[in-house]
């Protein structure tokens, strides 16, 4: 019998953690220790982070602070009864975004950085072993759960992270692979196309012609919506940007002029 092989370390752990991550809806009654919570949180803080802000934080929940949560839902949806929403899970983590006070980073780019330390925290929690979902709701916003969160003035709730442990017996991974080419383009004008995107722009015109074709087939004499020609309306935009952009060079012609003569108009005016 011969041994094993040794189970190489991955070349791009991050990566593949990204690509394995799946969301958890229902979890188990294990959870994570604060320990180990500080130190991913310590992690997901490294988000890029403009001015280095910090405009977050985050609220741990556990025992009956997830029936707290459920009344202060309850409130702010008018029902009678506690949401039991909170405690589909041992652990909720609110997310928090408390804005600062800046003349560089506008408000949104600080709700963006909280996010973004959501979104890393998910995925470490996942790579550790966790099972997580970031949840929402039209109450997210409400005062009353606000008030349940002691929330000031200056902070808003993104939604919660609920944690707890994967369970053994689950449904196999229905989410495909991102087909990145319609996520990735060029900006409207550019003058050379990677070969990968043009063979995108024309399989996707094709596509769409075929799926007419398809349609006017099964309904003779009924007008079929004709399906958006990526093709053609990338090309639009980009004359369009070029036109824009031969107008901007002749305003820009125009006002420099139009200093040049002032200044002259100046200096003679001074003489």
């Amino acid at each position: 019998m011969t041994d094993l092989a040794p189970v190489m370390p991955s070349a791009h752990p991050a990566l593949d953690a990204v690509r394995a991550r799946r969301s958890w809806s229902k979890v188990t009654d294990a959870a994570p220790t604060r320990a180990e919570i500080l130190t991913l949180v310590s992690a997901a803080g490294r988000v890029a982070d403009h001015s280095s802000l910090r405009p977050w934080r985050i609220i741990e929940l556990r025992g009956d602070d997830r029936r707290v949560l459920g009344s202060a839902i309850a409130k702010a949806e008018g029902d009678d009864k506690p949401s039991t929403k909170p405690l589909r899970a041992p652990l909720l983590l609110a997310i928090v975004a408390t804005y600062r006070k800046s003349d560089k980073v506008p408000r949104w780019e600080q709700e963006a950085v909280a996010s973004g330390v959501a979104h890393a925290l998910s995925l470490l929690l996942d790579e550790a072993g966790w099972g997580v979902i970031w949840r929402t709701g039209h109450y997210t916003r409400s005062k009353a759960v606000a008030k349940a969160h002691g929330l000031a003035e200056n902070e808003e709730l993104l939604g919660w992270l609920y944690v707890g442990g994967k369970p053994e017996r689950t449904r196999p991974e229905r989410r495909k692979d991102l087909d990145a080419r319609p996520h990735l383009d060029r900006m409207p004008g550019s003058d050379a196309l990677p070969d990968e995107l043009v063979h995108w722009r024309e399989k996707s015109s094709a596509k769409n012609a075929k799926k007419s074709k398809k349609q006017a087939a099964k309904a003779p004499g009924k007008k079929v919506k004709k399906p958006t020609d990526w093709v053609a309306k990338a090309e639009k935009a980009e004359k369009k940007a070029r036109h824009a952009a031969k107008k901007a060079q002749k305003r820009a012609a125009n006002a420099e002029r139009a200093r040049t003569r002032a200044d002259l108009e100046r200096v003679t005016s001074g003489d």
